[in-house]
C-alpha cells in the first residue's frame, strides 16, 4: 500500500507509452495519484530528488537486448532509497541484485508464467526436431542427398518424458507432452500429485527415475540444491537414447560432464538454450556437437510476452493498491 496516496513509478519509455493511461486509470480507482519517472537518456543520472520520489520500479522487456540500459535501470533501482515494490520481466530470481533488494525489505514480484507458452512450445520444437530426425533431414539437404530414415525412429507415443521443476513452464511441457503421447514423470521439490503428470516424485528420488527417461527436461529453479543437480553420475543414469532438454539455468546441468556424455554418446543428444556462460564462448565445444541444438538463452522469446508482463503488474498493481497479496512475490 502507497504511502500519503501517491506512487512514483520509474519504468521505461515502451511501457509508459503503452500502459501509461491503464496505470493512471488503476491509480485513480483507488483515489491514487501516480508520476512516471523515466529512465535518464544518455549519460545524464537521475538527480536525487527524482530517486527519492520511486517507490514502485517495472521493467518492460528483456534484460539481455540492451546490456548497458538494463544495468543503468538496475542501478537505479537499488539507488532509490524508497523503492517499495519491484516487479520484473522474468520468473528467476537468482541475480544477486534481486537479493540485495530482498534485504532491504523491497518487495519483489516476477512474471513467472508469463513466457510459459514459448519457453515450452520451444522444448517440444527441440524434441520432434530430434524425434522426427530434422537435424538429419537437414544435413542431407545440405549435401543434396535423397536420404530416408524411414524406421530408425522411434514414435513419441508411449515413451517417457521426466521434467525436473513443475512450475508455469513445466506444466505446459508437460501439458503439451501429454498431447502427444509421453508419460510424464515430474520431480519436484515436493511430490505433490498434479493433474499435467502421470507420476511425481520428490528431487530426493530423481536417481531411480533416470534410466527410465528418453527426455530430461529441465525446467526448475537455480537453487542451493538444483546447482549441478545434473553431475556425471545422473548423466551415467540415462539411457544412452535419452535426450537432455534445459530450459531453466546453464549452472542447473554440469556442463563438462554434459560435453563428454554427448562426444562419447552415451546420450543421444540435447537442446540447451541456457549456459553456465553467456553468451556461449566461441570456443565452447558446444557449438560443433552433431547431436546438440542451441538456442542463445532465447526459448522464451515471442511477441506476446511483453504485453502479459505488463498485464500481470497492472493486475498487482491494483491488489497492492487495495492492500491485497501479490502475484509471484518472491518470498
Amino acid at each position: 500500500m502507497p504511502n500519503g496516496k501517491r506512487i512514483g513509478l520509474f519504468a521505461n519509455t515502451e511501457f509508459w507509452s503503452a500502459y501509461g493511461k491503464d496505470v493512471e486509470a488503476t491509480c485513480a480507482g483507488y483515489d491514487c495519484q501516480v508520476e512516471w519517472i523515466g529512465p535518464p537518456e544518455g549519460e545524464e543520472r537521475l538527480d536525487e530528488a527524482r530517486l527519492a520520489a520511486i517507490t514502485v520500479a517495472t521493467f518492460n522487456g528483456y534484460w539481455e537486448v540492451d546490456p548497458q540500459f538494463t544495468r543503468r535501470f538496475f542501478g537505479i533501482v537499488l539507488r532509490a532509497p524508497n523503492l517499495k515494490w519491484f516487479h520484473v520481466p522474468n520468473a528467476g530470481v537468482d541475480h544477486p541484485a534481486f537479493s540485495a533488494l530482498l534485504e532491504r525489505g523491497v518487495t519483489l514480484t516476477t512474471s513467472a508464467g508469463a513466457n510459459a507458452a514459448p519457453v515450452a512450445q520451444s522444448v517440444l520444437a527441440a524434441v520432434l526436431a530430434f524425434s522426427r530426425g530434422l537435424p538429419q533431414w537437414m544435413a542431407a539437404q545440405r549435401a543434396r542427398l535423397w536420404q530416408r530414415l524411414g524406421e530408425q525412429r522411434a514414435d513419441l507415443v508411449g515413451q517417457t518424458m521426466v521434467i525436473v521443476g513443475l512450475g508455469a513452464i513445466g506444466s505446459e511441457v508437460a501439458r503439451l507432452a501429454k498431447a502427444f503421447g509421453l508419460r510424464v514423470v515430474a520431480v519436484r521439490s515436493k511430490p505433490t500429485p498434479s493433474v499435467h503428470a502421470d507420476e511425481v516424485v520428490s528431487l530426493e528420488e530423481i536417481d531411480p527415475v533416470l534410466p527410465r527417461a528418453d527426455w530430461l527436461v529441465l525446467t526448475c529453479p537455480l537453487t542451493p540444491q538444483t546447482t549441478k543437480l545434473i553431475d556425471a553420475a545422473r548423466l551415467h543414469r540415462l539411457p544412452p537414447h535419452a535426450h537432455l532438454v534445459n530450459v531453466s539455468r546453464g549452472a542447473v546441468v554440469d556442463e563438462e560432464a554434459l560435453v563428454e556424455a554427448l562426444r562419447q554418446r552415451r546420450i543421444a543428444g540435447a537442446y540447451l538454450d541456457v549456459f553456465t556462460e553467456e553468451p556461449l564462448p566461441a570456443a565452447s565445444p558446444l557449438w560443433e556437437l552433431p547431436n546438440v541444438l542451441l538456442s542463445p538463452h532465447d526459448a522464451a522469446g515471442a511477441r506476446g510476452n511483453r504485453d502479459r508482463v505488463s498485464r500481470l503488474f497492472l493486475e498487482n498493481l491494483a491488489y497492492w493498491l487495495a492492500g491485497k497479496e501479490l502475484r509471484n512475490r518472491v518470498r
